[in-house]
């Protein structure tokens, strides 16, 4: 495609939108999130390129981001001209989104949010939306303060309950500062500093051995902090999720969110208001699950990661559609002629699509043909890392205390073992007498340790990730294990498909402890560099 001829005056007020314009790739910059969403609605309609509907937009187009009618004027940075540029996109956004419905325009209006007070409960619906990016304060690498947990409203009117709560929330938070201090004297005493590590890693490699220790402890309703990145259509449903909730939490921190991002896309988020469907659907179902299964006893699980559901001819699936799109067959012919083929001829045909995969490499497409349901049971704060991987379907049940709880071997190891279950069993004790009357906000009250039903659905290629990242050997013991069981259930019924996945089944203490120092020697070495700044998280994924 030939560039654009722009004059010098076009070049220098693109300069300051677009990040080049001596090529046909840019991003688009320093414009008003519902702008930027205007600019690329305008493709759809328009032979002209991005930068030239830009330009028309800037001077005397729909949008003018000048807030004088001169084209291209010098004030385009002013309060008053980004005032006008919203107004104008507010305009076109109710003509063309609300109006015609076009609302795949609202993905193109990004909007960052950053929450500092949240419970944990909150955080789980927040990033339950598998189009947002989300960073979260980590159990890990945090040590979290005895007296920062959230109380619903309910609980705290209701004097009959309120006392029960608190009590069991102090208690767990007590003895999760107690055990901190007990926890961090046994790892040392396990891994004693050696010589040439420094103060600071060392140290950091002990609290996050603890931490995850200890995080056992946490109620639900600690408060913890998240951002998010979601585009606006995105953010408009998960706005519409909170403020239909039962939960009180929820509809607040709904109407914080919309009103902080009606500041920046106030147009695209108008409707995003209660959903009476939202709200009744969910309740109705309890009540006839209630009804349903009235005197029901749970049984125990038969495996904590248990396949229920698959393709049976997930194999010949996968190996037709990798066929089908190299060749110009019809699919029914493609499928007809793989049943046919020997196992090692399929082999084949999946050898062939790994040939190139490296450390980094995800599989290819076509693996995403033929799904996988687990049903798996695990601790809350397992089950926090676990839903994080989006790229799958999941149905999770609430948190109770129905299910027990798991204890760390270190726990018991430290001699902790009495002083655990002891606050364990009272915030079980709590939680019964609570759901009875409150069964929502009887969830706050369930420490991380407690286990949690989730029903998950997957296909091969989001598994490949899901068993490969939470197998690594940083990974936290319970999350590990989930994925490392998930790989021996998709093993039970497809040694092939298995043969494709990677998984680490090590079991780590000392080596993962080290490595752990070895990743804090490093942060220690970029901070020295770059200064504090540099900082290393866990990514979400």
């Amino acid at each position: 495609m030939a560039l654009e001829n722009f004059t010098e005056q076009e070049r220098q007020i693109l300069s300051k939108y677009v990040t080049n314009l001596d090529s046909d790739v840019y991003c688009v910059k320093n414009l008003p999130e519902e702008v930027v969403a205007v600019l690329f609605a305008y493709v759809s309609r328009s032979n002209n390129t991005f930068r030239q509907n830009l330009l028309k937009l800037l001077g005397s187009g729909e949008i003018s981001i000048s807030s004088r009618d001169s084209t291209y004027s010098d004030d385009i940075y002013s309060e008053d001209a980004t005032a006008k540029a919203k107004k104008t996109a507010k305009e076109f956004h109710e003509k063309w989104v609300v109006g015609y419905g076009h609302a795949s325009v609202a993905e193109h209006a990004d909007v960052k949010i950053a929450i500092d007070s949240l419970s944990n409960v909150a955080t789980k619906m927040v990033e339950h939306n598998r189009l947002g990016r989300y960073t979260e304060k980590s159990s890990r690498y945090v040590k979290f303060s005895k007296d920062n947990y959230y109380t619903p409203p309910k609980i705290a009117r209701d004097e009959s309950f309120s006392k029960k709560y608190k009590e069991a929330c102090d208690h767990l938070l007590d003895t999760y500062d107690d055990l901190y201090d007990k926890i961090v004297a046994y790892v040392m005493e396990r891994m004693p500093q050696e010589k040439g590590v420094s103060d600071g890693a060392y140290k950091s490699s002990v609290k996050a051995k603890t931490c995850d220790v200890v995080r056992y402890l946490l109620p639900a309703s600690t408060i913890t902090s998240v951002g998010v990145s979601m585009n606006a259509r995105a953010l408009a449903y998960s706005i519409k999720q909170l403020l239909s909730s039962p939960l009180e939490e929820f509809q607040e921190l709904g109407q914080k969110i919309k009103t902080e991002a009606e500041l920046i896309c106030p147009a695209l988020l108008k409707y995003a208001e209660f959903d009476p469907m939202m709200h009744d659907v969910p309740l109705a179902a309890r009540k006839l699950a209630d009804f349903v299964f009235v005197g029901t006893e749970i049984e125990k699980p038969r495996r904590p990661v248990e396949l229920v559901h698959y393709d049976k001819d997930v194999v010949d699936k996968i190996a037709a559609s990798i066929l089908y799109k190299h060749s110009n067959l019809p699919y029914h012919q493609v499928y007809e002629r793989v049943q046919k083929m020997s196992s090692q001829e399929k082999e084949k045909i999946f050898d062939t699509y790994h040939l190139s995969k490296g450390k980094f490499n995800i599989p290819l497409e076509e693996f995403e043909h033929g799904n996988f349901t687990f049903d798996m049971i695990m601790d809350f704060g397992a089950f926090r890392d676990v839903q994080r991987h989006r790229t799958c379907i999941q149905s999770d049940q609430l948190i109770t205390a129905d299910h027990g709880y798991d204890t760390p071997e270190d726990i018991i190891k430290a001699g902790c073992q009495k002083q655990y279950q002891a606050a364990m069993e009272k915030a079980a004790q709590a939680y019964n007498a609570i759901r009875k009357k409150y069964p929502h906000e009887a969830q706050y009250v369930v420490p991380n340790g407690y286990r949690k039903r989730v029903l998950i659905t997957w296909d091969l290629r989001g598994l490949e990730n899901f068993i490969r990242l939470r197998s690594s050997p940083h990974g936290h013991e319970s999350y590990r294990r989930i994925a490392q069981q998930t790989y021996d259930e998709l093993a039970r019924i497809s040694p092939l498909l298995v043969k494709y996945l990677s998984v680490d089944k090590n079991e780590y203490y000392l080596g993962r402890l080290k490595s752990e120092v070895a990743k804090h020697e490093k942060i220690d070495e970029l901070k020295k560099k770059y200064g504090e700044q540099a900082v290393v998280t866990e990514g979400n994924q």
